[in-house]
């Protein structure tokens, strides 16, 4: 379990709260923001053994536990760029680090796309015999798109718990932050739906560069 805040919203939050309040306060509510975290945490842990997204996860609860503890009372852009900074694990978004290789077509995508389904299909079994809770399962590329990668996420364990706790109104700030991630690395994210708009999944379909949606 893990319950200490990730390293990307521990950097942001204390680079937020230092701009905003005295050192007290800033210390005060950085405590509260660690207590309510470590709570989210037990309340829906995450399984640790091979689950790739589990900081992810876990960055997610990190980001409502600081909402809730300035008493839902913080402005959506420093939540927008909490974000950011815990899905880059503390990176700046604003440096771009282009991935210039070529993918579509190559051996790497099949090789890539094999090594996914193969962990796809540990998860489900995991999740299906009820062993494994708060992850997400994946698909691996179900409409055969012939560029880019697409992997649908379904399950999504942070829009549940958002619901859980009545932050659903925070998710487009969640979904939306997978966009400039991918533009961050020289991708194009292609989306059109999610689990937080009612969907049965959350579509990823990166493209690289100038390729085309095919």
């Amino acid at each position: 379990m893990n319950k200490r805040l990730p390293k990307g919203t521990k950097t942001a939050v204390k680079r937020y709260l230092k701009t905003r309040f005295p050192k007290e306060q800033s210390n005060a509510i950085m405590r509260n923001t660690s207590s309510i975290y470590t709570a989210f945490v037990r309340e829906a842990s995450a399984p640790c053994f091979l689950n790739f997204l589990r900081e992810k996860y876990y960055g997610g609860l990190s980001v409502f536990a600081f909402y809730e503890a300035m008493g839902q009372n913080v402005d959506n852009n420093v939540l927008q760029d909490i974000l950011w900074c815990m899905l880059l694990d503390g990176g700046d978004i604003n440096k771009k680090r282009p991935i210039r290789m070529r993918v579509s077509g190559t051996r790497l995508q099949k090789i890539a796309y094999s090594f996914i389904g193969r962990y796809a299909a540990f998860v489900d079994k995991k999740v299906n015999n009820g062993k494994w809770k708060n992850v997400w399962k994946i698909k691996v590329n179900p409409y055969h798109y012939k560029n880019g990668f697409s992997t649908p996420l379904m399950n999504c364990p942070v829009a549940a718990f958002a619901k859980r706790h009545g932050y659903e109104h925070l998710m487009p700030l969640f979904c939306g932050s997978d966009f400039k991630v991918a533009e961050k690395y020289g991708m194009r994210l292609i989306r059109t739906h999610t689990e937080a708009q009612g969907a049965t999944d959350c579509d990823f379909w990166y493209l690289f560069g100038d390729e085309t949606a095919e």
